[in-house]
């Protein structure tokens, strides 16, 4: 992975880089960003960029041994952690086990979130576990420590999701983050930094990473794929993650009615009308998983706009004119008293889609509890 190939993020790209030219690479980082932004790739990049063999001013050479074992993830001075599952009656699973199929899943997208990683195990997955990164991963990271670097000046140890480590594996690692071998270099890849233990976040250097512009997407995905109206529609749906708009883009999803789709839910179910409500399942239970996942992200989305429209200001909203002139109507019904109620259950059906859940029976009692939540009468009125 090179810096150029990864759009956007100029100012982190310039303080990794520099970092390298001044001999200032600190032994333990923390690249930070949402599901879907550069962190991955820059991780990535960067760990490339340290140990390319001809590097140019603001690159890796892409050409030398080192870098094309990188370019494939092979450099055996790079271990990549990840969170596993207990499949195929592995008693005690470690990254090594899967990595193969690690790296063709994130080659394909290295914007891939956590949810598809999970997914690609399909029905091996029967038990619907959500990857965990388990103790035998620490003992194994400490084995591989106590050797001598392969080739590269700087061995990596990236660990990509380290708020699923467990609370055995953290601790186990706490001495490792603060005093590593010599040319021992972590990189740790999260979404949610919060999850970590403050031990363990006061022993990495911290990178925030930025959110992808629409300008960013278009560049990323180019201006014959996708105009700037589009992409701007796209993040705002996706917030902002490249890995979903591309699939999103891949698996022509892009054309579905999501606004259309929403809005006819909504009034069913306002209206309690139990036949169109069960011929609207039926439509969309035969609709593919990744699809149906967009469309409560939508609904997620179309919930919090509504709430901003009641309660902020009308600028900070990422709607368009439909969109707009739905929700002067429908955003009193979504209030203080059930749109945390509604959002809940949305992210709780998602889950429920990535274990398999019988769709039709999924997104019916859905309906329902849609249907209580909209009836919800708030106690004071705004606008």
């Amino acid at each position: 992975m090179l810096f150029k190939e990864i759009v956007g993020s100029l100012s982190t790209k310039r303080q990794l880089i520099e970092g390298v030219k001044n001999n200032r690479v600190s032994h333990a980082q923390l690249l930070s960003g949402k599901s879907g932004s550069a962190k991955l790739a820059l991780a990535l990049a960067y760990a490339q960029f340290l140990n390319c063999e001809n590097r140019i001013e603001d690159d890796s050479c892409n050409t030398c041994s080192s870098c094309l074992k990188y370019n494939n993830l092979s450099h055996p001075d790079l271990h990549i952690i990840v969170p596993v599952l207990k499949v195929n009656s592995i008693k005690a699973p470690v990254s090594d086990h899967f990595i193969g199929q690690w790296r063709e899943f994130i080659t394909d997208n290295y914007y891939g979130s956590l949810n598809d990683w999970i997914d690609s195990f399909g029905t091996e997955n029967k038990t619907g576990q959500q990857g965990t990164i388990y103790k035998d991963e620490a003992n194994n990271i400490h084995k591989k420590l106590s050797l001598k670097n392969y080739e590269a000046v700087y061995r990596v140890v990236l660990i990509w999701m380290p708020e699923r480590m467990n609370l055995e594996v953290s601790n186990k690692l706490l001495k490792l983050f603060e005093e590593p071998p010599k040319g021992t270099i972590f990189l740790l890849v999260t979404e949610n930094a919060n999850q970590l233990l403050p031990t363990i976040i006061s022993r990495l250097q911290t990178i925030k990473i930025a959110d992808f512009t629409a300008e960013d997407i278009v560049s990323h995905f180019g201006e014959n794929v996708l105009s700037l109206e589009k992409a701007k529609q796209l993040r705002n749906l996706t917030d902002a993650d490249l890995g979903k708009i591309s699939q999103i883009l891949t698996d022509k999803e892009s054309n579905l009615d999501l606004f259309n789709d929403f809005s006819s839910w909504m009034r069913l179910s306002y209206k309690m009308d139990v036949q169109g409500i069960s011929k609207w399942v039926d439509e969309l239970s035969v609709k593919g998983r990744k699809q149906q996942k967009l469309f409560l992200s939508y609904a997620i989305k179309m919930v919090r706009e509504c709430l901003i429209y009641n309660f902020a200001s009308n600028s900070l909203l990422k709607t368009n004119e439909n969109e707009l002139a739905f929700l002067t109507k429908f955003s009193p019904f979504i209030h203080e008293e059930n749109s945390v109620l509604i959002v809940e259950k949305l992210e709780e059906s998602i889950k429920a889609i990535n274990r398999n859940a019988n769709a039709k029976i999924l997104f019916f009692e859905l309906s329902l509890q849609m249907v209580k939540f909209l009836k919800l009468k708030r106690k004071f009125a705004v606008k």
